[in-house]
């Protein structure tokens, strides 16, 4: 209905007045107007404008100057456009690039339309035209009639002529474009606008390390002082609640300092309770307030209660866990004083000499706080404090050697006091020849004329980039795709490096190794921070300061790796950039579906919700198989309520990297089975999701994830466990649920070479078997019963000698069974949760557990 009323008003704009009030006409008019009031009020206010604009004796171009009615038909036309785009394996190949092109013209347009300058109103005529031929087109019934399949695209003559008439607007825009290209308008636009001119980025250095794998080892200098200062005005001073500010330029080391004082253990002794949260430049309070309660020193999670309360009923929960309590509450890394105006009711003063120690660049924030101390200013190192520093982070206990300590302190001199700058030229250093040339290279790149503050850490990061080999330069700007001071999964970001190409492939060797060796080069370079180790080595988490952030994103969109976007403003006014690889996008799905976006020839897309308290069900995906069918990276981190995942993911033939949260996700079709390129599959689930039998034919499959549980179904031939294909590259898989008997067996000799594995006993049935030990390569085990009753001394139970780490829960198994896991020789970490054993007592024989740490 809405598609008629524009159609007869841009039919109108071409007639003159006498045409305009035809009798016939005005009826068809008055018709569509009573239909208008049924509609969304949105609609019904664009489209009723126009039809105003019809009753006029001027043209609907001058009619339509007002800049937001022009951006509201902008924005239907873009939303009926983005629909035909969605569905144009209707329409021919050539047809479907001019359409493309249209979309991508009109979401320009868009931009334009937004800008506020005086002179954009001079541009309002030409815009108006361009959306009124635009509009015809859009909006012709032929158009839709294919679009709806009541016809084929060949069949309609209309629907052939759109081709010349979409190529012509097309010609009309780009002329458009032409015009006001290097404009004051252009240069107004944001910058990741398609129009822009890319700066010429500098010529990569070569400069490759031939050297050992660094050490990563935490070095503090010039620190013990200043946070003797800081405890000192935590534990003394009023009884009132009182705020300490450290303030300092970033890269001073602000974080280090509050986290050395924040695991004192004076500090521990004498407060009954210790939050921790990490603040940033763009925060959401409702997650913040989550991030507060789970703290657990520094390390904190997000509760899936929590997350069902409201803000207010965060805020009480807050104050309720602090009453009566003597706290210290560390708020890192804080831009703007309204954090603090917003939380402060949630924190009790009940003279208990409670402390909140702020970190923020910014002595004006710490100037506004409300019971604020004086700031304390973390000062820069001096210079033999940057040369300490430098020495040990590039030789560690070694002396450094007397050739290299002129050109050591002449390094260490140009950084300027910034701890940051300093660990990160030494980790260039540690991994580069101990070479006088090399070293006097390295001196002269860092120019002595560099600027204060952010931009002393920037020359030196920018020194360090370059003398990175090229795979860690994409390995490093791929965490301009996260959250800023997001504590990154390091397994789950190897997972997409493997998938994203960027880990070599050396026969012999696994991916995951060769990619968590590159992370560790990394980390030994001081470029990522290691947040949180594995039990049984490794790193579990890692993170990267907000300066390499900022410098990873500004370096990825000059360079065309990656574009990131945040919000619906920037959502709905990007242009794809020609062959733009990878798109990561941090806003709501509400904004993401109102934005329309249409980036057909991408790699990579990333979308993880802006605000992970707020709820937004993604009820349909199916428009994503049929845009971005190009793609070898999917991962959706935005809850979609389906039963199933839809069989038009078959569409995405060159995938290599799926993950998806579905709460309410039960089901994946056997069409999965034609992603024959994929590699990672994950599902995060609130049930137990059953996965098809034609996975076994998935032979590139390295990871299978689904959380919080999974099945195999079969077909009822009895002899299909038999005749099952194996899945030789599987390396982990979890929260497999199977029954522990032969059938189970069965399906464990289908992934001979997994090395971590996560099983469930399907609930109902008695442990027969679990023999394991086939499994070779098996490193990491947790086993789990459920519902067992009975004694388990029947059980056949081994386990493979490589086994490394290993966790038992609700297995009831007798001390008999038990002694067989003391004799494994390669045991690193051994977990006993509920009900994982028999009895009270277990009594160890000697010799047992040889390399048992934890």
């Amino acid at each position: 209905m809405a598609l008629n009323a524009a159609r007869l008003c841009y039919m109108c704009s071409f007639w003159d007045d006498e045409e305009r009030h035809n009798p016939e006409f005005c009826s068809m008019i008055y018709e569509q107007q009573q239909k208008i009031t049924a509609v969304d009020f949105q609609v019904y206010e664009i489209y009723i404008e126009v039809l105003r604009a019809t009753r006029s004796s001027k043209s609907l171009h001058n009619r339509m100057m007002d800049k937001q009615i022009l951006n509201n038909f902008n924005d239907s036309l873009i939303s009926c456009l983005w629909e035909l785009l969605c569905c144009s394996s209707s329409f021919m190949d050539s047809t479907k690039d001019e359409m493309g092109i249209l979309y991508a013209g009109l979401r320009f347009l868009r931009s334009i339309l937004r800008e506020q300058q005086e002179k954009m109103d001079e541009q309002n005529e030409k815009i108006g035209a361009l959306l009124t031929e635009a509009g015809i087109i859009i909006c012709s019934p032929s158009l839709n009639r294919v679009k709806e399949g009541e016809v084929s695209f060949l069949e309609s003559t209309e629907a052939c002529d759109c081709y010349d008439m979409l190529a012509n607007t097309n010609i009309h825009i780009k002329h458009f474009k032409d015009q006001i290209s290097g404009s004051s308008i252009i240069e107004s636009l944001p910058s990741f606008h398609s129009l822009r001119v890319p700066e010429v980025s500098k010529a990569s250095s070569h400069m490759l390390s031939k050297v050992k794998m660094p050490i990563a080892h935490e070095v503090m200098v010039g620190l013990d002082d200043e946070a003797e200062k800081v405890i000192e005005r935590l534990l003394s001073g009023p009884e009132q609640v009182e705020i300490v500010p450290i303030v300092g330029m970033a890269g001073l080391g602000k974080t280090t300092l509050a986290e050395k004082v924040y695991n004192d253990s004076s500090i521990i002794f004498n407060f009954q309770i210790r939050l921790w949260c990490t603040v940033s430049q763009e925060f959401d309070m409702k997650s913040l307030l989550i991030q507060i309660l789970c703290s657990n020193g520094k390390q904190s999670s997000m509760d899936e209660e929590l997350k069902k309360l409201n803000e207010h009923e965060l805020l009480q929960k807050l104050y309720q866990r602090l009453k009566m309590k003597r706290y210290l509450v560390v708020f890192d890394d804080v831009w703007d004083i309204k954090v603090w105006n917003e939380l402060r009711i949630s924190f009790p003063d009940d003279k208990k000499r409670s402390r909140i120690l702020f970190t923020s660049r910014f002595s004006n924030v710490a100037s506004q706080v409300q019971y604020g101390g004086e700031p304390h200013n973390l000062r820069p190192l001096s210079e033999k404090e940057s040369f300490e520093l430098l020495h040990k982070k590039v030789f560690g206990k070694e002396d450094c050697p007397q050739a290299f300590h002129g050109l050591g302190m002449e390094i260490a001199k140009k950084c300027k006091g910034l701890p940051l700058s300093i660990v990160v030229a030494a980790g260039a250093l540690a991994t580069t020849e101990h070479d006088i040339l090399v070293w006097e290279e390295f001196a002269e790149s860092l120019t002595s004329t560099m600027v204060s503050g952010a931009g002393q850490c920037k020359k030196s990061l920018e020194v360090s980039y370059e003398h990175l080999p090229y795979h860690l330069k994409e390995c490093l700007l791929y965490f301009a795709a996260f959250r800023e001071d997001e504590k990154i999964g390091a397994k789950n970001l190897m997972r997409l490096w493997i998938a994203e190409g960027f880990v070599e492939k050396i026969e012999g060797e696994r991916s995951e190794d060769i990619a968590e060796e590159y992370l560790m080069d990394l980390i030994g370079r001081n470029l990522v921070m290691v947040s949180e180790n594995r039990s049984i080595g490794g790193v579990k988490t890692c993170y990267i300061h907000d300066l390499i952030f900022e410098f990873c994103k500004g370096e990825a969109k000059e360079k065309k790796f990656l574009q990131v976007l945040q919000g619906y403003d920037e959502l709905s006014n990007f242009n794809e950039p020609p062959n733009l690889p990878r798109l990561s996008i941090c806003s709501s799905g509400e904004d993401f579906i109102k934005s329309k976006l249409f980036c057909p020839h991408l790699d990579t897309l990333l979308l993880c919700n802006a605000t992970p308290g707020y709820e937004f069900d993604l009820l349909n995906i199916s428009f994503l198989f049929g845009i971005y069918k190009h793609l070898k990276v999917l991962n959706l981190d935005i809850n979609l309520r389906l039963e199933e995942l839809p069989t038009e993911v078959e569409s995405l033939l060159c995938l290599r990297y799926l993950a998806l949260t579905g709460r309410t996700m039960k089901f994946i079709p056997p069409s999965i089975a034609k992603l024959s390129h994929l590699e990672t599959f994950c599902v995060y689930s609130g049930g137990l999701v059953s996965l098809p039998d034609s996975i076994w034919n998935m032979k590139k499959l390295r990871q299978v994830c689904v959380r919080r549980r999974v099945v195999i179904r079969f077909s009822c031939n009895d002899n299909v466990l038999e005749n099952l294909s194996s899945l030789p590259n599987l390396d982990t898989l979890s929260n497999l649920y199977l029954s522990y008997d032969q059938e189970g067996e069965n399906i464990l000799r289908r992934i001979p070479n997994v090395r971590r594995l996560k099983i469930f006993n399907l609930g109902g049935q008695n442990i027969v078997c679990c023999n394991m030990s086939r499994l070779e390569c098996l490193e990491s085990l947790v086993l789990a019963g459920y519902s067992l009753s009975g004694s388990q001394e029947h059980v056949d139970l081994s386990f493979p000698m490589n086994l490394k780490k290993l966790c038992l829960f609700n297995l009831r198994l007798p001390g008999r069974k038990m002694s067989l896991i003391e004799q494994l020789p390669n045991l690193e970490v051994l977990k006993l949760r509920w009900r994982s054993m028999e009895g009270q007592k277990w009594e160890l024989m000697e010799g047992g557990f040889p390399k048992l740490r934890s």
